[in-house]
């Protein structure tokens, strides 16, 4: 017991740092802060037994190997996917949660901290961005495109489909139906607004401005901009490497680039405390 609040105490005060690091420092998190908490994590484990270290360690390699992949293609930071290997290390099975006795049969618990993480992000980032125009890159526009409002119908349709295949062979508890509302409702308002609330999350920056890790927003970029960086590059893609900054040296062209991006880290600590307090919030819809 005692060791299990150690673990939880450790996982709270590293998910914090990243958190604070990501609000506070301009989503730079220290490479000293990473290498340090990832070598705690390995040390958890190794501590925790023999058993639970394989377990640990092998669902560690499993989100290590998925989440380098994403952040290669570009859609996250590489500290966020540092962040969800330690937080695995340290705690790689969802426990009973602190304020319900709900089973949660053996599950990760990053399992549980990606969902309720999901949950938060898909409310606090339109909310944000949509009043936070005034970051917005000035990109034309006509209107909600109609594929967007389509994809909000067929979204709408799949969740009421959802909610009936539950109430008609499950039990649907008013605490199920919360949660799928939860996920339900931005999800079908999202895609509306997608192009707003990615235009609030970027801003044109030089090639000379531009650093490693940096993420283009290629949505953004005109066709002869995204054409010419490809000419001048191989290595160009949402994520900017230092191969690509090589080849961009002498060019003053601006691109545009995720600057605001919203605070991955802090939306992981969210998810974590909501997994440590209630447990997988699916296990909580019937």
């Amino acid at each position: 017991m005692l060791a299990i609040i150690v673990n939880i105490a450790l996982l709270l005060a590293i998910a914090i740092a990243y958190a604070a690091f990501d609000v506070f420092n301009k989503r730079n998190v220290p490479n000293i802060f990473v290498y340090a908490a990832l070598a705690l994590g390995v040390a958890v484990t190794l501590l925790n037994g023999v058993y639970t270290a394989e377990i640990s360690l092998a669902i560690a390699l499993v989100v290590g190997a998925a989440g380098y992949a994403i952040y290669r293609i570009g859609y996250w930071g590489a500290g966020d996917f540092f962040e969800l290997v330690t937080i695995s290390l340290i705690l790689p099975i969802q426990q009973t949660p602190l304020l319900l006795s709900v089973n949660q049969y053996g599950m990760p618990f990053l399992l549980s901290v990606f969902i309720a993480a999901g949950v938060s992000a898909v409310w606090i980032v339109p909310l944000y961005y949509l009043s936070a125009g005034r970051n917005a890159v000035k990109v034309k526009s006509k209107g909600i495109a109609t594929e967007k409002k389509i994809l909000s119908i067929v979204m709408l349709a799949m969740y009421l489909l959802l909610f009936f295949v539950i109430s008609s062979f499950f039990r649907l508890s008013a605490t199920g139906a919360v949660i799928l509302a939860a996920f339900a409702i931005p999800s079908v308002v999202m895609p509306m607004y997608e192009s707003r609330i990615t235009q609030s999350m970027a801003k044109p920056v030089s090639a000379k401005e531009l650093e490693e890790g940096d993420m283009l927003a290629l949505n953004l970029m005109d066709e002869k901009d995204i054409s010419y960086f490809k000419r001048r590059s191989k290595h160009f893609g949402r994520l900017v490497t230092n191969e690509f900054l090589n080849d961009l040296r002498n060019s003053d062209r601006k691109l545009q680039v995720y600057r605001n991006a919203a605070p991955f880290a802090l939306f992981i600590l969210i998810g974590t405390v909501i997994s440590l307090l209630l447990g997988n919030l699916m296990l909580l819809i019937v």
